[in-house]
This record gives C-alpha cells, structure tokens and sequence, in this order.
C-alpha cells in the first residue's frame, strides 16, 4: 500500500530543502593570523581590512611581536605547530627557517601564480637568493626592501664651501675633515662603538664592496671562500679610523652604536652633525621631527648615495620576506594574503607608505620626497647579501666579530694590521668549520 503525501508536508520539505540551500552553497569563512613586527601597526590592519572586503570569506587576526623577539618566537612556535599562518621575516632568515622546516616551500604557488605576483613578476623581486633553502625550494616572498643612504645638512655644506655631495671616499673624508675645520661640527659622525649588532659593519661592507670583494664570496667551482685579504680588510679599518684620529668624527662616537641613536638622529636635527647613513625609515624620522618642530620652515636636508670605488656604489638590500607557516590549515589563503600584501597598490599606495616593495618595477611607483631622492639612487646600485646569507658563516657572526675588530682599532687596543689579520683568521676557522 503506498502511502499518502499531504500538500502540507510537501510545502513543508519544500521550505526546509530553501532554507537549507544557502547553508550548502555558502562559502564558510576561515581566519588565519598574520605576524607583523613593524611599527606602523594601525597602517597595517587598515590594508588588512581592505583585504578583509575584497576576500569577505577570510578574516585576518593581526598578531604584534617586536623584532627583538620575533626570530626565537616564531621558530619556538613552528616547532610545536602553532605559528602563525603567514609571517613577516627579515631578509636573511629564509634560507636558516626552511633548512629548520619552520616554512613551507612555496615553489608550487610560484609555479601557478609567479608570473601575475606583486608588480613584476617574481623574477622581478629583489633578493630572491635569500628567499631558497639549501635545498633549492623557495620558502619566502621578498615584500619590502630598504637600503642605507647618506643624509647630510645643505646648510653647514654651503657654510664650509662645498657645493655638491662627494662621489668617492677620499673626497668624503676630506669634506668631513673641511666641514669640522670650517664650521666647528663634525662632519661624518658614524656611530663607533662596538655591540651585538654595530652600525659600523654595514659601513665596513660598504666601503668593501665598492672596491671589489666582499668577506665571503662564491668561486667557480661552487666553494664558498674568504676572498678579502687581510691587507684589504685592514685599509677599511684605516679608512674609518682617520675620522677618529683627526677629529672630524668626535670620540664620544665611540660610545654609540646604532645607526638609528637618538644621538644620531638629535645630531642631525639640531645641525650638530653634518652628515649620516641610515636606512630610510630614520631618514623619514628626522624629515617628520624637524617638520613637527620647524613648521613652515624647509628641511635643510637632502640624501645622496654613498661615495663610489671600483665597484661603484654598493650598499645592500634589506628588507622583509613573508613566509608561511608549515603547519597553518589554510595555506591557500596564507598565499591569498601574500598576493594582496606585495602588490604596491593598495598596499604600499596607501597604507604601508613608509616602506618600499621588494621589486625593480615598483621603486619608481612610489612617491619620493625631494629630499629622499639618495634612496631610489642608491636601491639601483644596491647588492644582495649573497654569500653572506646562502653561505656556511651565518651573518650574526661576521657582524659581531667586524665590530669587535673595529672598535679594537678605534680605541687603539690593536693595530689595524693585528685586527684585520684576526677577523680574516676568525672567518676562515668558521668557514673551514662549517663548509662541506
């Protein structure tokens, strides 16, 4: 006997089946976190919740971690599962974080998606050797980039007779040493003093690179080696020490470290000290103080790049990567989030302002002040890290122990041939150490 079926319930099936329709069709909303150790934290959840409306099915928690502890933190946190999706890394941790299988390789993203990524393409992106492992996968998309350039007050220039920024060493040394004999202030007051992470190793690596080689270097044969000799390690140290000796860096340099010290940046301000080097976020600081405190009053300071050997000018490429996490459950959109972030507009068009992305195309997108015109001059020449950071002597190293070497010279402890012939010792032990 077949049973009957009322109109009723089958309207009513009808109206359930409707109301269950949307439940099946409907995208489910995921969250995922996002780590992010800069400063400009209100910027950053402003691009983020514009990524929020263009992606309404996934919500981003923005988690805050300073770059002091960023690096252990998140390495703590892959080893036990709960990093966070996608991650803001410095330039030189890729390579050490997926040899650690702390980020997931994300070479079948760029395979897919590499030529339509950020405003070139990902053969476009600064720095891309610093983003693969040992292991030739790549674990990290370039995102910012930033370099040092020189600042410098026009007023105490034209005060000394110096109409135009110095091209080479000797002519910056020799306008440094004018500026102090002409006007009374020191001239190029680089910070001195020796820390964990000392400001003279990046001039130090500056002055190299312009003239040749650096401390490590790849040969042909694939070897990494010590490719300065002590004999030039030690004309670097000669170089910066004659500031010292006749006085147009003052000795209380010495007891300065950062590049970025409040001594630096006051010094600047107040038309105590002629010129510095400085990333371009600090060089933005002393352009926003003196507007703050001066207002209506034109910024005596313009920005060139450093002085040019053989070599030219060569700084480096700094910077932030963003990785994802090897355990996040939606990588998918991790990558999402990646694609939006290293697109200049809206990003960096109208959040992330103070930073410039990681590629060629996208230097000349963004909008430079006239007195910041060193910085896109000198991104043009800058290097990669290289070596330094794909090869067997971690950089933490180099850098503690340039400073050390350095600072042994400027307070005359060691003569500058003793040092050099030690620092270049120390890194050819750790590279025999450590290279198979």
């Amino acid at each position: 006997m077949t049973e009957k079926i009322s109109r009723r319930q089958v309207v009513a099936g009808a109206a359930g089946l409707a109301l269950a329709a949307p439940a099946v069709h409907a995208q489910q909303q995921v969250t995922i976190t996002f780590r992010f150790n800069d400063p400009e934290a209100p910027q950053m959840r402003g691009a983020l919740d514009e990524f929020e409306r263009r992606n309404p099915d996934i919500k981003v928690t923005m988690q805050r971690v300073s770059w002091g502890d960023a690096q252990q933190q998140y390495l703590r946190e892959a080893a036990v599962g709960s990093a966070p999706d996608v991650a803001q890394l410095a330039f030189v941790w890729p390579r050490a974080f997926g040899g650690a299988r702390s980020l997931r390789p994300l070479d079948d993203y760029i395979q897919r998606d590499g030529a339509r990524l950020g405003a070139g393409g990902w053969d476009g992106f600064f720095a891309r050797d610093l983003a693969v492992g040992a292991d030739n996968k790549v674990y990290a998309i370039p995102w910012t980039t930033d370099t040092f350039a020189m600042m410098y007050n026009k007023d105490l220039f034209a005060q000394a007779g110096i109409t135009s920024f110095p091209t080479d060493w000797e002519a910056l040394r020799a306008a440094s040493q004018t500026i102090q004999q002409r006007t009374g202030k020191p001239g190029w007051a680089f910070p001195a003093g020796s820390c964990g992470t000392p400001a003279i190793w990046f001039f130090m690596n500056f002055y190299w690179w312009s003239k040749g080689p650096g401390l490590i270097d790849r040969g042909s044969d694939g070897r990494f080696l010590v490719s300065m000799t002590p004999q030039q390690i030690q004309e670097g140290f000669d170089y910066y020490n004659r500031y010292l000796q006749e006085g147009h860096n003052p000795r209380a340099s010495l007891s300065i470290c950062l590049w970025g010290a409040p001594e630096v940046v006051e010094g600047m301000l107040s038309g105590n000290i002629a010129m510095c080097s400085n990333p371009d976020t600090v060089a933005i600081e002393i352009l926003d103080k003196w507007a703050q405190r001066n207002p209506g009053r034109p910024a005596p300071f313009a920005t060139a790049p450093h002085p040019a050997g053989p070599n030219g000018s060569r700084t480096f490429f700094g910077g932030r990567m963003l990785g994802i996490s090897p355990n996040s459950r939606f990588p998918e959109q991790a990558w999402k989030l990646i694609q939006y972030l290293v697109t200049p507009d809206p990003t960096f068009a109208r959040f992330y302002t103070n930073y410039t992305p990681a590629q060629q195309a996208a230097i000349t997108a963004r909008a430079w002040a006239p007195e910041m015109s060193g910085y896109p001059a000198q991104l043009r020449t800058a290097r990669s890290w290289g070596p330094y950071g794909t090869g067997p002597v971690a950089i933490p190293f180099m850098w503690n122990a340039v400073g050390r070497a350095a600072g042994s010279v400027f307070i005359g402890e060691k003569t500058a041939a003793q040092a050099s012939q030690e620092l270049h010792d120390a890194i050819s032990r750790e590279l025999a150490r450590n290279q198979r």
